[in-house]
């Protein structure tokens, strides 16, 4: 962008940003290799989502849309159909694995968090990021290895409980980490002074990501979740 400075911090944000997926991506190979029975999807689904630690480095929201968010969105929607390069290479078949538009969705919606909530409203937007990754991901986990009562699309009553507890443990650290950086001075992250105290905020977190992870079904929670959860957080004063 012309008469436009990219801030030093934009430029660690998006290399850290990158060495992140770079190294979940190696994860999600060397797995695929050498741990056969791991869903490696996961590896991806869980992982991408520790970037909620990073993204706050970011100064200018126009940044990490141009040069991380909006890239991967094209690269994934072009990952959905055949007979391109981008559908024909690892992550064009990863895509594939599981629900079509998944991963497309997951990322349109760190768009829509990242426009909605930059700057003023990471700790919302990170809680639910939290809640589409890591809740998501273990939920589906869990009630693979576990699910014996079942609910609705699939679902079980074991999985809505691990839906809940990594949504819950995860935000917790979130929340714990971005009061530090606060603490430390961090002038453009702001506190948070919520309606009700904030483990009651996170508690509401795990309910809700779990109730959508029920009635939503699979192709859409990617979407639906993490909307539905800033949505509740940003009520709360988040």
């Amino acid at each position: 962008m012309v008469g436009v400075e990219i801030d030093k911090a934009d430029i660690i944000a998006s290399i850290a940003v990158y060495f992140l997926v770079a190294v979940i991506l190696g994860l999600c190979l060397y797995s695929r290799r050498y741990w056969p029975k791991i869903d490696s999807r996961k590896i991806v689904h869980v992982g991408i989502g520790n970037f909620v630690f990073i993204w706050w480095l970011f100064k200018h929201m126009w940044v990490m849309l141009l040069f991380f968010t909006i890239p991967f969105t094209i690269l994934l929607f072009l990952a959905m159909f055949k007979g391109n390069p981008i559908s024909e290479s690892f992550l064009g078949k990863l895509s594939r694995e599981g629900h079509v538009v998944g991963l497309f969705l997951y990322v349109v919606s760190i768009n829509v968090l990242v426009v909605t909530c930059f700057n003023e409203h990471w700790i919302a937007a990170s809680i639910a990021i939290v809640a589409m990754t890591y809740g998501d991901g273990f939920g589906s986990i869990v009630g693979k290895r576990f699910g014996r009562h079942k609910i609705m699309h699939g679902k079980s009553l074991e999985g809505s409980v691990g839906v809940f507890i990594a949504t819950v443990v995860v935000s917790t650290a979130v929340f714990v980490f971005f009061d530090f950086i606060t603490d430390l001075g961090f002038g453009y992250v702001y506190g948070v002074k919520t309606v009700v105290p904030w483990f009651v905020c996170i508690l509401l977190a795990g309910v809700v990501t779990a109730v959508v992870e029920v009635v939503c079904r699979g192709d859409y929670d990617n979407f639906v979740n993490p909307l539905v959860v800033v949505g509740v957080m940003r009520l709360l004063g988040m």
